[in-house]
């Protein structure tokens, strides 16, 4: 397996655990999806050689994205 198709397998063994955290804070599917998606953007840029823990990164930035959106909501 290469190391892209290997990422991308990380990615999707985590997304059903992404997309219902991603809904949790913003109360949309649409909106949750669109975390993910974007999640997965800077997932595929990522220097994976550095990360240790792939669920907790993806977790990590996935969060990151939401409080973005919410915030830029707010203003």
């Amino acid at each position: 397996m290469s190391a892209g198709a290997r990422e991308v397998e990380v990615f999707e063994n985590s997304r059903a655990r992404l997309e219902a955290i991603a809904y949790r804070p913003l109360g949309s599917a649409s909106d949750a999806e669109d975390a993910v998606q974007d999640t997965f953007v800077r997932w595929h840029a990522a220097d994976h050689e550095f990360v240790e823990t792939p669920d907790a990164w993806l977790t990590k930035a996935l969060t990151n994205i939401c409080l973005n959106q919410l915030t830029s909501a707010h203003a």
